[in-house]
């Protein structure tokens, strides 16, 4: 189909898609990116949060939530090497709760601009969107 791309979404552990798409929208670095089929190349960083992908038949959207990683874009196939990702069915909305608490524990004692608050924001910002779309399934 020429208005289709593969799309790989790949973490160390799993390899989580790998359909043809007509779609994605990503959390780069800059906001969100939308990709169709023909992109120009494209590599950039990825922050956490949702990857919204309609798959060929135009119809079937799946959710997926990242912690960051890299998208790697050329015209016929679209690579996401993730962190970590789950579908929106695998989130473990308490876990999730959790996870979003440490976060917030650890922002209160970073130090302003320190790696440790970079990171803390980054685990906040992912729980959040667990939450979310954990809610929302």
């Amino acid at each position: 189909m020429a208005n289709s791309y593969q799309l790989d979404i790949v973490t160390p552990e799993r390899i989580l898609f790998s359909e043809m798409a007509v779609q994605t929208i990503a959390p780069g670095s800059e906001g969100y990116l939308g990709i169709l089929a023909g992109h120009a190349d494209l590599m950039t960083t990825l922050e956490p949060g949702e990857v919204t992908v309609t798959v060929a038949d135009g119809r079937t959207t799946s959710h997926i939530v990242i912690g960051g990683g890299f998208l790697e874009v050329s015209p016929t196939k679209t690579t996401i090497l993730a962190d970590s990702a789950e579908r929106i069915d695998e989130i473990d909305v308490t876990r999730a709760e959790i996870d979003l608490e440490e976060a917030r524990k650890m922002l209160e004692t970073a130090a302003l601009g320190s790696k440790e608050a970079l990171a803390a924001r980054r685990a906040n910002s992912l729980a959040e969107t667990r939450i979310r779309l954990g809610r929302a399934r």
